[in-house]
């Protein structure tokens, strides 16, 4: 029994050993297999990628406790949230009671993060960065029973220099925490314990639509908390929460029994003077309170009250009290004195903020001697906005130096006079109920001019006259300067009560006069470049939204605009800035010695994609001085570049732009016609290609007398189609296009280049066939006066390509000129011969003609005589037949007159056949004559070959 008792303590304390042993090399000869396996694991089963640096697992750091420590441990999440990582940890350390690994409870003693940057991010839509589990698609178990009863318990945690960002799109909201510490302690094993807080930010930025609350402010705050585990409910116990010098102090409690937040929580100020309050100013500003002497008494406090959920939004109130407030810089000697506020905001239903009332009754300064006061009361805000305020300051601005330090080299003067009252609901103006509304009273501000270091010009207003009815706020007046540039106006702000009580467009119509306004003094030099921009760098220029709840239009008349070196003469037009764009109509100036007319728009109503529509009208505008000025002229035409002269053009073009609003040329569209007259142009590229090319002399440098056409923009390209223009001498017609992007261009000439432009070469290789034609068929041909040329020209605008194709061949210039030549001859010949078959034939039928006629003539005279002969001897058969009077002799006369006759018809007869004969003849005769002048024009055959 002893020996078998301690062989089994021999045995337990091997195992403990080999278990210990297996504890301490397990992870150390399957490190990379087991870290492979989690990572393979845990990505498997969430929407983000996991990664991890350097990690170990020792006992010798906190023996007998298990220490891990994991370096670099990154949860980057996938879209929607593209870019952002959820987590990126430089070290994660825990410590492990180690016996608790063999329970159903893991016990961590302390588990810290060293560097961690946390960022949460909320869509619009809600969906949150943090909701990265992959949804579980195992059937629910059948009962309770088979729940695991494995937990974790914790005893402290802590975070170093942390980083941590809120921003929830879905409110509008923005926190940003850098420099945090956090501690806290408690025993998370247990349902009931105190949890012990300590927190400090270096720099706390809180930003919530669109206003900046907190900015670099200091936080420090340290809590403890009664944690009721087993109901989710911590009640707050000592506790302070200091923001900057603002200490606070919360009672209550925060419950989250199932999905819902309920909470019950109280705050008040834990010091109650100015100077706490006054702390909230911005780290900026922040210095100017050193040293200030402030006295006063102020009450802030609060509550939130009620559940928090989906659809509903606990209660809230918040109050501010100041009396009898005073504060004095050392170095200055005036003071604001008798500050006093009273206001509330109160919401008793969170979800119906269409309750919630803002009631401030008095608010109060004397501000160097000069009096400010004010009142509001507000409520319906959401539905029928219901205001009554009063505002009253009178103020001499010359005095605010003595109570406010300025900046050395400022300088403040001027009046400000304010007396206003507004009372009514928002649903009056709406129906036009004005007379149930008030609006009345003034806004005034004189002889007011500022001048500053910081600005590099000095601000005036002369004049500034506002004035209040319940139709609109009338502009009266204004008259002042920006340096050098002076701005006079006048005009109204339509519904500007709605506007300002529910957020809605504000409209109004002005008009703009200038005598001279210089962007350039405005904007400030150029700071100079220290480093080459990086492709696509926009730092330079960045896109100008246009608002979206304004409604402007606004007539211009300014008769100088500087801006960069352009000088835009007067200028007038109207300007309509209205649903995110800006409409051009009829704006006209002077530039560049000529005149310009232009309408069209700017829309950033897709930010991503701004779109810029513009139609222009230009006039006798100098060639020179646009390219040097505008440098798109340059891309879109290159040949300008060369050019000395005037244009004129019509353009639409429609783009969109790219961040730094800059034209993106893929998308440009458009069409437009081009005028010039007179241009000269020297060394332009493709020119000078053209002429080593053809091999001719005068077109490199030329004046172009007149040129007419049509262009489009299309697929990243200027097309224009083709025209006639005339390059010195040669009569041309172009067509093709250029590429913005590389400038590669794609055009064909068609030209006709006078034959003496390539020189006597082409007079001596055609000589001799000139006088074999001439010697031929009698003519006297001389050289074509041009040959046809169709010529291709890519490449680039600065490398052309020139392919000169010689009157339709592929030979050389000098196969072309024979070519062209011997083309010419034959066709003058083929012309030559043409011409003498049909003169040919145009003389035999006039032989023809005059054959026929002479043979009708002599036809017709032969049968007149015969017809004559043949009736003057039937007159002599018929006499002698009259003189027998005889019966019977006269039967034997009758038969002899008869013969007589029959004879006559014989001798008629023939005299006919020989005339016909003859006559037949000489048809014939003109016939073959003709034949042989159109027989012998076509057998010429003196064809260069």
């Amino acid at each position: 029994m002893g020996k078998w008792f301690k062989r089994l303590v021999i045995a337990g304390v091997v195992l403990i050993v080999l278990l210990l042993g297996a504890i301490i090399l397990i992870p150390i000869l399957f490190k990379d297999k087991i870290e492979a396996l989690v990572k393979e694991q845990v990505n498997a089963n969430i929407h983000a990628t996991v990664e991890w640096g350097e990690w170990d697992i020792t006992l010798l750091k906190s023996f007998p406790d298990l220490t891990l420590d994991i370096a670099n441990v990154r949860v980057c999440n996938k879209a929607p949230f593209e870019g952002i990582c959820l987590a990126d940890i430089g070290a994660l350390t825990t410590t492990i009671d180690i016996k608790s690994l063999f329970g159903d409870k893991i016990d961590i003693k302390r588990i810290g993060l060293t560097r961690p940057k946390i960022h949460a991010a909320v869509l619009e839509d809600g969906r949150a960065n943090w909701d990265i589990a992959m949804p579980d698609t195992a059937p629910a178990p059948e009962s309770a029973d088979t729940a695991s009863k494995f937990n974790i318990g914790l005893r402290e945690y802590w975070i170093e220099d942390g980083h941590v960002i809120y921003d929830d799109a879905s409110l509008a909201m923005r926190m940003d925490l850098a420099g945090l510490d956090h501690k806290g302690t408690g025993d998370f094993t247990q349902d009931l314990f105190t949890l012990s807080t300590t927190t400090q930010a270096d720099t706390v930025d809180v930003t919530f639509d669109g206003i900046r609350y907190l900015k670099r402010a200091v936080a420090d705050i340290k809590a403890d908390l009664d944690m009721d585990m087993a109901n989710m409910k911590f009640t707050f116990k000592e506790n302070e929460a200091t923001i900057n010098q603002l200490s606070l102090g919360f009672n209550g409690w925060l419950a989250m029994p199932a999905d819902d937040i309920d909470m019950d929580i109280t705050w008040d100020l834990k010091k109650n003077d100015l100077g706490a309050l006054l702390s909230l100013v911005p780290a900026e500003f922040a210095t100017d309170l050193k040293g200030v002497d402030m006295s006063g008494q102020v009450a802030f406090n609060g509550y939130v009250k009620g559940t928090y959920n989906d659809n509903t939004m606990p209660g809230f109130g918040l109050n501010i009290a100041v009396d009898k407030g005073r504060f004095k810089y050392p170095d200055l000697p005036e003071s604001v004195e008798n500050i006093t506020v009273k206001a509330s905001i109160v919401s008793p239903q969170g979800n119906d903020m269409d309750g919630m009332v803002i009631d401030m009754p008095l608010f109060a300064m004397t501000l160097a001697r000069n009096p400010v006061e004010a009142r509001l009361h507000l409520e319906r805000p959401l539905s029928d906005p219901r205001v009554d305020m009063a505002a009253k300051a009178k103020v001499d601005l010359a005095s605010l130096k003595s109570v406010v330090p300025m900046e050395k080299g400022d300088e403040l003067n001027g009046k400000l006079d304010i007396d206003v009252k507004v009372k009514g609901a928002v649903s009056d103006i709406e129906a036009q109920r004005f007379e149930k509304f008030t609006a009345e009273g003034k806004m005034l501000l004189t002889g007011m001019v500022y001048r500053s270091d910081s600005l590099p010009w000095p601000v005036g207003i002369a004049t500034l006259d506002l004035a209040l009815n319940p139709r609109y706020l009338a502009l009266n007046a204004f008259n002042g300067t920006l340096g050098k540039s002076d701005v006079q106006a006048s005009g109204r702000f339509d519904n500007y009560l709605i506007w300002w009580l529910k957020d809605s467009t504000l409209a109004g119509t002005f008009d703009l006069k200038s005598k001279r306004f210089d962007l350039n003094e405005l904007m400030g030099p150029e700071e100079p470049a220290t480093t080459t921009p990086a492709a696509g760098d926009t730092s330079a220029m960045a896109l100008i939204e246009v608002p979206g709840n304004i409604n402007f239009r606004m007539d211009a008349a300014i008769g100088e605009v500087l801006y960069d070196d352009l000088t835009l003469s007067a200028l007038q037009g109207a300007v309509h800035v209205h649903d995110q764009r800006v409409d051009l109509n009829k704006l006209v100036f002077g530039l560049f010695e000529g005149r310009v007319g232009m309408d069209g728009s700017y829309s950033t109503q897709d930010k991503a994609h701004p779109l810029a529509e513009l139609r222009y009208d230009i006039r006798d505008m100098d060639i020179e001085k646009t390219v040097q000025y505008i440098e798109t002229v340059q891309k879109m035409v290159p040949i300008a570049k060369t050019c000395k002269g005037k244009y004129s053009t019509t353009l639409s073009m429609r783009t969109e732009l790219d961040q730094a609003m800059s034209p993106i040329v893929s998308s440009l569209t458009g069409e437009g016609t081009l005028h010039t007259k007179n241009v000269r142009v020297d060394g332009f590229q493709p020119l000078v290609d053209l002429a080593k090319a053809l091999k001719v002399k005068g077109i490199e440098n030329t004046t172009l007398p007149s040129v007419d056409f049509s262009y489009e923009f299309r697929d990243g390209k200027m097309i224009t189609k083709p025209f006639d223009v005339k390059i010195d001498r040669i009569q041309a017609n172009v067509g093709g296009s250029t590429a913005f992007a590389d400038q590669a261009i794609d055009y064909t000439m068609k030209a006709k280049v006078p034959t003496d432009m390539f020189g006597a070469q082409a007079n001596q290789l055609v000589s001799g066939w000139l006088g074999q034609a001439n010697q031929a068929i009698g003519s006297n041909f001389q050289m074509p006066k041009d040959i046809d040329v169709t010529a291709s020209i890519t490449g680039t605008i600065n490398k052309p390509v020139i392919k000169p194709v010689f009157a339709g061949g592929k030979g050389n210039l000098t196969q072309t000129v024979v070519a062209e030549v011997k083309e010419e001859l034959n066709q003058q010949i083929d012309k030559a011969k043409e011409e003498a078959i049909a003169r040919a034939r145009e003389e035999a039928a006039k032989l023809l003609t005059e054959a026929q006629k002479q043979a009708d003539n002599l036809k017709a005279t032969a049968r007149r005589e015969a017809a004559s002969v043949k009736a003057q001897g039937y007159k002599a058969a018929d006499d002698e037949l009259a003189k027998v009077t005889n019966p019977l002799a006269k039967l034997a006369a009758k038969a002899v007159a008869d013969a007589a006759k029959k004879e006559a018809d014989k001798q008629e007869q023939k005299a006919v056949a020989e005339a016909d004969k003859r006559a037949d003849a000489i048809v014939e005769g003109a016939r073959k004559q003709g034949d042989a002048l159109i027989a012998k024009a076509e057998a010429s055959n003196t064809t260069i070959k």
